[in-house]
């Protein structure tokens, strides 16, 4: 599930710019157990929604997604674009570097509410999301304006840097992309999501297509499967204790969240004598609920640069920390993992995988070979739309997880690498090198 959701509104030839930071200490409230929370900030003009707060602005992650939260990934989707002379196009076009009404323009988030004074009352105007093509917002004196949208196409352009301010390294790398992704508009509400009820709502579009109210086109996850499946991960790696030198490995599986039936897995921790407990909406097996590609199983085989092989043990990724001696199974647990490679972590994640090098063992390459677990079937779970209403969630019936994939987990990520001098840091530097993939392990 989203952990920290926006929409952005980009007039032509615009560009936007915000970072992750979590350097806001927490000392009471839900949170208190945690040293900072999270928190995306901009100071960039272009409108959001909702919008960010202040004049170095930000959106803080809600506390109930914040444990735990210190690792992920962020994917940005394309809910459609508009001509320029369209009301949000009005709306949302720089003058002299500002937005001309970013108000005006956020009218076209909101679940279709009626408001006061305008159209009559009798027949009261609607602003906000009308079906995934159209919205309204508020246009001129006691008017409002429709905005029909259609295809994002292959627009976007996204870059990431990682940055330690006080080691002073920096590196980064484009974004993955995915080209033709959707070819249909996916205009959604910023008021209400999934567990509202709401099909048109915050939650969408997704990595399975546009909102499934209204016709949107879904089933989009399994062609993305195709394009990033993979049985392996490639890259080099480096342990070099000597000169300080480090790398981790980023394996992101993304989209894991529509694999689950989200329903009965959110009702099963309701406590079955609290009034909300449903034994129709509870998970009873493993596969009833969670039908995604993790946890993956892993192994590596790894070898130094002259092609010696140091490593083709299964089971050699070892989970921190580990009993001497023992080889415990291996998985990769989560959407996003990290594999630390050596005694020089660059990342410094929360859960971290370690690998213990053999001694003598520098840097060399190696290939992670992963797999799903073979105790449970893979399948796309979707929203099912109540069959009066098709903007609502049935109720009787929620999720239908009733499409099992044949398709490789996806697979994305690259290898974040650092050499650091402890008595001069400002000639620390690092670099991040995309991994690559192979569909069949290697022998």
């Amino acid at each position: 599930m989203d952990a920290l959701d926006f929409n952005l509104i980009l007039s032509p030839f615009d560009e936007w710019t915000g970072w992750l930071d979590d350097d806001e200490d927490v000392s009471v409230g839900p949170l208190a157990s945690d040293t900072s929370t999270i928190s995306f900030k901009t100071t960039d003009n272009s409108c959001t929604v909702p919008a960010f707060i202040g004049q170095q602005g930000f959106i803080d992650m809600p506390v109930t997604y914040r444990p735990g939260a210190g690792t992920g990934y962020i994917e940005v989707l394309g809910m459609g674009s508009a001509p320029v002379s369209s009301p949000i196009g009005v709306a949302s076009k720089h003058i002299n570097g500002v937005p001309v009404d970013c108000d005006l323009a956020a009218d076209n988030f909101f679940q279709n509410n009626s408001i006061p004074g305008f159209g009559g009352v009798a027949n009261p105007a609607l602003i906000g999301v009308l079906s995934s093509t159209q919205t309204n917002q508020r246009f001129g004196a006691g008017s409002v304006a429709t905005t029909t949208y259609g295809p994002t196409g292959n627009v976007l352009k996204v870059s990431y840097f990682v940055r330690d301010a006080a080691s002073g390294i920096e590196f980064g790398n484009d974004a993955v992309h995915i080209a033709d992704f959707g070819a249909s508009p996916s205009m959604t509400n910023q008021e209400f999501g999934l567990f509202s009820g709401d099909l048109q709502g915050f939650d969408f579009p997704d990595l399975n297509g546009a909102a499934p109210a209204n016709g949107g086109l879904r089933g989009l996850y399994d062609g993305l499967r195709t394009a990033l499946g993979g049985s392996s991960v490639i890259n080099d790696w480096s342990a070099n204790a000597a000169n300080n030198v480090g790398t981790d490995w980023v394996i992101t599986v993304p989209g894991q969240y529509t694999m689950m039936n989200l329903y009965k897995y959110l009702f099963t921790q309701i406590p079955e004598d609290h009034p909300l407990h449903d034994p129709l909406f509870t998970c009873t097996a493993l596969n009833d609920c969670d039908h995604r590609d993790i946890p993956l199983r892993a192994g590596f085989i790894a070898w130094d640069r002259e092609e010696r092989g140091i490593a083709d043990i299964p089971g050699e990724l070892v989970p921190s920390p580990s009993i001497p001696g023992q080889i415990p199974t291996t998985v990769l647990e989560y959407e996003v993992n990290v594999v630390e490679w050596g005694v020089e972590p660059v990342l410094r994640a929360d859960n971290p995988v370690t690998i213990g090098v053999p001694d003598g063992a520098v840097y060399g390459w190696a290939e992670l070979l992963v797999s799903p677990f073979g105790n449970r079937t893979q399948a796309i779970c979707e929203f099912v739309a109540d069959p009066n209403n098709p903007t609502l969630v049935d109720i009787t019936n929620p999720v239908d997880c009733n499409n099992p994939v044949t398709t490789k987990a996806p697979l994305v990520g690259f290898v974040a690498w650092q050499r650091s001098f402890a008595d001069n840091p400002s000639r620390n530097y690092g670099r991040a090198v995309e991994h690559s993939y192979g569909s069949v392990p290697s022998n």
